[in-house]
């Protein structure tokens, strides 16, 4: 069940997905909510015997597991969610970007942190040594479509994700990933770089069997949600647990038009987006897409909050 956006001056609050080290950027979450990360790291450990918390705090480990990654993050923007909810600071919408859809779910309590956990660790089992994702700045869609093609490489390497008219993510075979860069690198690419993923989301490479995410979704509860989630596949408003369940799936292999989403979120009169996480990743591609729109991210959420009140930091 679907309904529309509505003309309105609404906020919508944007997750994103893998890839940010927030090792680097831990000292700025308030200590309140570093403690509350302490706590959902424990629940973590006993589960996943994976200390997240000793990892935020630069200890040597391995570090080489995607896993790591994917759950500091989510951990972190959970917690971090549940500070700018303490504060008033209530989302209209919620979007997530790639793994972000994930934690969009659990904020808006349509899945338990556990159960969020759980699904990033089923996702994280069926990695592939073979696959891999890189992001592609300078190029309209037509252009890295003909790259794409030029490189040999159709049906090996899809644009997985599109965040602006002029920066895209690919995803598909390594070995081929490599070849479409070196072609987009010879034929003037602005920026090219890799991801750190093993995986080809966002492509028909991941829509198999093996790895089809509703056996794992089947295994936990998804309710309705308290905030609704709009999709970055098709914009369409979700709140209906079986909606958001079948967003959970089809967000593995369903390319992800996020420029899209943005455009139409403003359009609808949603003039404010606050960038939910420690990054300013998603800012920065929205923000090339609707400049009239404000984007915010937790460092100046943060400012705008301590000019009117006390918070610890």
């Amino acid at each position: 069940m679907e309904r529309s956006l509505e003309k309105n001056d609404s906020m919508a609050m944007m997750f994103a997905g893998i890839g940010t080290d927030y090792r680097k950027i831990i000292h700025k979450i308030p200590e309140k909510q570093r403690e509350r990360i302490r706590q959902l790291s424990a629940i973590l450990k006993d589960r996943y015997e994976l200390d997240i918390d000793v990892y935020l705090n630069g200890n040597p480990l391995d570090t080489e597991s995607n896993f790591y990654n994917w759950l500091t993050i989510y951990t972190c923007d959970y917690a971090i969610y549940e500070w700018y909810a303490s504060h008033g600071v209530v989302p209209d919408y919620l979007i997530g970007y790639s793994m972000g859809l994930i934690t969009a779910l659990a904020c808006s309590h349509a899945i338990t942190f556990e159960d969020g956990a759980f699904l990033l660790y089923e996702i994280n089992r069926k990695e592939s040594r073979k696959e891999g994702m890189a992001t592609i700045i300078g190029f309209e869609k037509d252009e890295l479509v003909r790259i794409i093609k030029d490189s040999q490489c159709e049906d090996k390497v899809f644009i997985a994700c599109e965040n602006n008219p002029y920066c895209f993510g690919i995803s598909g075979y390594e070995n081929f990933i490599q070849q479409v860069c070196e072609l987009a690198a010879e034929r003037g690419a602005l920026n090219i770089y890799a991801i750190d993923s093993k995986f080809a989301f966002h492509t028909p490479l991941y829509h198999r069997p093996e790895r089809d995410l509703s056996v794992s979704t089947a295994k936990i509860q998804v309710v309705d949600s308290t905030i609704p989630v709009v999709s970055a596949i098709d914009q369409s408003i979700l709140w209906k647990a079986q909606d958001l369940s079948e967003e959970l799936i089809r967000n593995m292999y369903s390319t992800m038009k996020w420029g899209s989403l943005i455009t139409a979120l403003s359009q609808s009169g949603i003039r404010h987006f606050i960038e939910a996480g420690l990054g300013k990743g998603l800012t920065k591609i929205s923000r090339s897409i609707e400049d009239t729109c404000r984007f915010d991210t937790f460092d100046t959420v943060s400012k705008d909050l301590a000019s009117h009140v006390t918070i610890g930091v």
